[in-house]
């Protein structure tokens, strides 16, 4: 922790702030605290052209003599320095000396104001210079460089521009100590070019922290995700690396390839082999791969060290030990599914044939308002099971019934082709949500409604709840109606019922599409996909465990 007291900054927690990181707390400190406390980063076209630009600056180049060495001319770049005094560091994009004196120039991707700097680009290079006068470098000046304008800006290092850095420093390291992110901004535009829209969800947090009453939220990250899954269904065929490329090969002769740069996570039915190399890049650049047996049961995954926000799982861990909060997050995991299978009867069948279903129904979720412990949250959430599955039949058309019969609910193994397609369909969630949780920073394992054993991801299995019907179960509905899916595709072993290989290909492709489909959402208004509201729900949960929002809000649809 830095305090300023009496015009003295003092180092209590030896950790040193990167002056980019001062950057970005002048600019947004929700921003900086999501970076540099919580570890999270994504990409978008103004990072990564960004970055692009930093290239010709970012290896190390030039000599770097010491302080009482420095007498004539030279140029360095990527010269790594500190201040243990301000507990700050700074990677310098170029280092130029003349007649003795040195001056750091930062790089700036942007094209700048019209006149001077950003203030946050001021409080960067003064840490910097601070830095370099720390080291015993003669340096009073400073230059940022807008490469877009071609313009170089000279910030001379004044008392105004050290209480500038000083805020900045205080200000960040209090953020640490209160281990509390700091409020969303309120209708910036700020957020608009923002990489990290989509994981700081300002607006939507604004609006659920009543922050704002404004009904207008933004989509400030794109409807639909760029990357998406690689399936690997191909009993015998190995996932290979290829330069920038997976490679998936069956006897030695290529069948299929992808960018990695598209792949969001990789799913591995049955016997298929990984290389090490491609299962190491994998792990290096953070994309989850999920084991499960041929059919369909999720038995693990492989992923990299990626989330570091150790404070935020220790939150989640916390709730779970508290009988109040924990009951009180299963009763909306449990409401949320309810009130969608509500919905999924009332979409799909005539109202004369379920209205006494719908009446129960709503009667359930009532009674889980109500509820006040766990074993009668269990037994209630066993009632509208029972309800919806034994109505679950009458979603399937009458002509396809013949082959498509449905009495109950049956697994390990399924006995008849709907619970074969159930079973993969909630498998195949489960893993989305899965790495969902993992792409938050969450316990995958620590659940709330779901009790904690050995290898169940009881947190996925939360989440999971709300989404049961309005992607598995629509899924299956609607593959089944449609004729995507026909009794040819599935295979019967004894009293195990599963699909073929080529049923399987039509079931992926179908679960994808419903993932893909765009979505209003309920309570921000704005459309995305059902792969998004995934991830949104997520990190809403994420907002409710960190005690930024009162309490979790379910997704349902009408």
């Amino acid at each position: 922790m830095i305090y300023m007291a009496e015009g003295e900054i003092q180092t209590v927690r030896g950790q040193l702030i990167p002056a980019r990181m001062l950057n970005e707390y002048r600019y947004c400190p929700r921003l900086a605290y999501i970076e540099f406390v919580q570890g999270d980063f994504q990409d978008n076209e103004h990072t990564v052209e960004g970055t692009r630009r930093h290239r010709s600056v970012d290896e190390t180049s030039g000599p770097m003599p010491l302080p009482e060495d420095v007498f004539g001319n030279f140029k360095a770049r990527g010269i790594t320095l500190s201040s243990v005094d301000f507990g700050i560091i700074s990677k310098l994009d170029i280092l130029e000396s003349k007649l003795g004196k040195v001056s750091p120039v930062e790089i700036k991707k942007g094209s700048g104001p019209e006149e001077g700097a950003w203030p946050a680009d001021i409080v960067q290079i003064g840490a910097q210079i601070q830095i370099l006068k720390d080291n015993g470098y003669r340096c009073n000046e400073g230059y940022i460089y807008y490469s877009a304008s071609n313009k170089k800006v000279r910030i001379e290092y004044n008392d105004d521009v050290l209480i500038e850095l000083i805020t900045s420093i205080n200000g960040l390291q209090s953020s640490v100590e209160k281990e509390r992110i700091p409020p969303p901004l309120v209708n910036s535009r700020k957020c608009e070019g923002c990489s990290l829209a989509g994981i700081c969800l300002p607006d939507e947090t604004a609006l659920l922290e009543e922050i704002t009453d404004e009904k207008d939220i933004r989509c400030l990250y794109p409807a639909r995700d760029d990357a998406y899954p690689v399936i690997l269904n191909e009993q015998g065929s190995s996932l290979t690396k290829s330069g920038d490329e997976l490679v998936i090969k069956k006897k030695g002769e290529k069948i299929g390839n992808v960018r990695i740069l598209d792949v969001s996570h990789v799913c591995i039915y049955g016997n298929v082999q990984v290389t090490t190399q491609a299962l190491s890049e994998l792990i290096e650049r953070n994309i989850p791969v999920l084991y499960f047996s041929y059919g369909g049961w999720f038995k693990g995954l492989s992923y990299g060290f990626n989330h570091k926000n150790i404070q935020q799982r220790m939150k989640q861990f916390s709730i779970a030990l508290d009988r109040e909060q924990n009951l009180t997050l299963a009763k909306q995991f449990i409401i949320g599914k309810v009130k969608n299978c509500r919905t999924m009867l009332r979409r799909n069948c005539s109202n004369d044939d379920v209205t006494s279903a719908l009446d129960e129904l709503s009667k359930m979720i009532k009674k889980i308002e109500r509820s006040k412990d766990p074993d009668s949250l269990l037994g209630i959430e066993g009632n509208s099971a029972r309800i919806y599955f034994g109505n679950f039949s009458k979603m399937i058309k009458k002509e396809m019934r013949k082959d498509f019969d449905f009495k109950s609910r049956n697994r390990r193994p399924p006995r008849d082709p709907v619970n074969a397609l159930l079973s993969l369909c909630y498998s195949s969630l489960s893993k989305d949500l899965v790495t969902a949780c993992l792409s938050v920073g969450l316990d995958p394992l620590m659940g709330y409604y779901h009790r904690p054993r050995y290898g169940r991801p009881a947190l996925a299995l939360d989440l999971m709840e709300e989404f049961r019907p309005l992607i598995s179960d629509s899924v299956v509905i609607s593959v089944i109606n449609n004729e995507e899916i026909v009794s040819d595709d599935f295979i019967f072993r004894g009293d195990a019922c599963n699909l073929t290989d080529d049923g399987r290909r039509k079931y992926f492709r179908a679960y994808e599409r419903r993932l893909n489909t765009l979505v209003k959402h309920p309570l921000f208004g704005y459309q995305v996909s059902y792969r998004r509201i995934i991830e949104l729900q997520a990190r809403i949960l994420t907002r409710f465990i960190n005690g930024e929002i009162e309490r979790y809000i379910p997704f349902t649809t009408r």
